[in-house]
């Protein structure tokens, strides 16, 4: 009787899973679509497949052990003790191929899952990202830009000395928080928002014609909508332009010593001069558009006295930071 065991090449006390895996091996090596010139490929595959129908069924393996140990065991006697040799129903060509099989068929799997794992990357995907990612918000700010309507947000012009009185008065180095600004900057652009302009050549010029640095901020003279606002040194004038048709007006505050983290506003507010000299607002006297107003035309800031007729443009802080 043909020892089963031994063609699937497994222990009597093998599992289950340890002859379904010896199979699957053995099916892989000797199949006969894996074999076309041989012969004797079918006949050794049915071998195969006989011993694993026999050996995976509980019912078949068991009857098949107790058939099997009535042929097979052998006679004792009292002059050998050598165990029977294992009854094989291969040739010895069949034999020394199958043992061929056994010793290459690891290196060959280990060969090929190497030629299908997939090539190491050359390049971080880190690079990528960080190309893309600039693209990405640059499309998106076109999109939004492409939808949105009038006014919109545009950096402020730079500022332009006067022919006259060029002199900056402050020569103020910076030391912790305290700082000196330059011109155009925006200190409360977190607070009042992105610059508002329209489609319009209307403009308006102030000039600094006082020794303290400043902050000047534009409104709607009709709805007293935020507008722009910049920073202004002592001795220089700063442009507003696209303003709307409605004409506007402005504040200011005037002071030294910019501290960048000085709160205000009951800490709604960061930023602000460590000395503040005086608020202003213009609201009163507003600056309209029309044929007989051109860009050329100055607003002067300077310290307002209190015993002055302009006394009433005199402001506070609660009135300078209002919407």
């Amino acid at each position: 009787m043909a020892d089963y065991y031994s063609i699937l090449g497994v222990p009597k006390t093998a599992d289950d899973i340890e002859i379904k895996a010896a199979f699957r091996k053995l099916a892989k090596i000797y199949h006969p679509d894996k074999n076309p010139n041989n012969p004797d490929a079918k006949h050794l595959f049915e071998n195969i497949l006989k011993a694993y129908n026999i050996l995976i069924h509980p019912s078949s393996r068991r009857r098949y052990d107790l058939r099997g140990s009535e042929y097979t065991q052998p006679a004792k006697t009292q002059h050998t003790k050598r165990k029977t040799q294992k009854e094989w129903t291969f040739t010895e060509e069949e034999q020394q191929r199958r043992q061929y099989y056994e010793k290459h068929y690891k290196a060959k799997q280990q060969e090929r899952a190497k030629q299908q794992a997939p090539p190491p990357k050359a390049h971080n995907d880190y690079k990528y990202i960080l190309f893309a990612t600039p693209i990405a918000v640059a499309l998106l700010m076109l999109v939004i830009s492409m939808f949105t309507d009038t006014p919109k947000t545009i950096p402020l012009p730079k500022t332009a000395t006067l022919p006259v009185n060029t002199t900056v008065a402050l020569n103020v180095q910076e030391t912790g928080t305290t700082q000196r600004l330059t011109n155009g900057e925006t200190p409360y652009g977190s607070y009042f928002g992105g610059i508002k302009t329209f489609v319009t050549n209307n403009s308006i010029q102030i000039n600094n014609s006082s020794s303290y640095d400043a902050v000047v901020i534009l409104f709607d003279r009709e709805t007293h909508a935020y507008l722009q606002h910049a920073y202004v040194q002592s001795s220089y004038m700063v442009e507003f332009s696209k303003l709307p048709d409605n004409g506007v007006y402005w504040k200011c505050v005037l002071g030294k010593y910019w501290d960048k983290n000085k709160p205000l506003m009951n800490e709604t507010v960061a930023g602000g001069f460590d000395s503040i000299v005086q608020y202003q607002n213009w609201k009163t006297t507003p600056t309209l558009f029309n044929k007989h107003i051109s860009s050329e035309d100055l607003e002067i800031m300077d310290v307002i006295e209190k015993t002055s007729a302009a006394k009433k443009h005199i402001s506070n802080e609660a009135d300078f930071f209002g919407k």
